[in-house]
């Protein structure tokens, strides 16, 4: 018995449904940064020179522009994503987590195979030292396309991360393609 072709009502009732807010476990330290920075390459003297950063716009010590999308760590004790992996060799280390947007409802659908259409991000303000980080995701759009090769979902999340002051730090609008 073959499952029947998906249709464009299906999806719309997730148009708009935001996950709960993803609280990083802990501050922007200086140490992490420093880690984060050298991890990247960045030699900005912005991320580590603290009488370099107090003469700049931001008068102290910041994160990379992109540092928030990254600063959701697992916290102390937890289970290993990589874990995974003994188990199952095609999985690929994420133990099925969707990052900040992991508190969104999961989309049901028979699509299987996922692509990452692309990130569009709006950049406000960098995270400084001492500030938590705070991401809320959306489902901005959720569409279905037929083309010459089949169905496809067409997903827009924009997550919005801000500092626990509620200052807005970026917008990220991702696209995914299931197929």
């Amino acid at each position: 018995m073959q499952a029947a072709e998906p249709k464009a009502e299906d999806f719309a009732k997730y148009i708009g449904m935001t996950g709960t807010p993803k609280v990083a476990h802990m501050p922007l330290e200086r140490d992490s940064l420093r880690r984060f920075v050298q991890a990247i390459m960045d030699q900005d003297r912005l991320y580590f020179d603290e009488a370099y950063a107090k003469g700049s716009r931001y008068g102290g010590i910041v994160a990379t522009p992109l540092y928030p999308v990254h600063a959701f760590r697992s916290p102390a004790g937890s289970a290993d994503r990589l874990n995974t992996v003994q188990a199952d060799p095609d999985a690929d280390g994420t133990d099925s987590s969707d990052g900040a947007y992991s508190s969104l409802p999961k989309i049901e659908s028979a699509f299987k195979r996922l692509l990452n259409g692309g990130n569009e991000i709006e950049f406000y303000r960098c995270l400084a030292v001492g500030e938590i980080c705070i991401a809320t995701p959306k489902y901005a759009n959720v569409q279905l396309k037929h083309g010459k090769s089949g169905s496809m979902l067409l997903v827009t999340i924009e997550t919005e991360y801000r500092t626990q002051a509620g200052d807005l730090l970026l917008v990220n609008v991702q696209t995914l393609i299931w197929r």
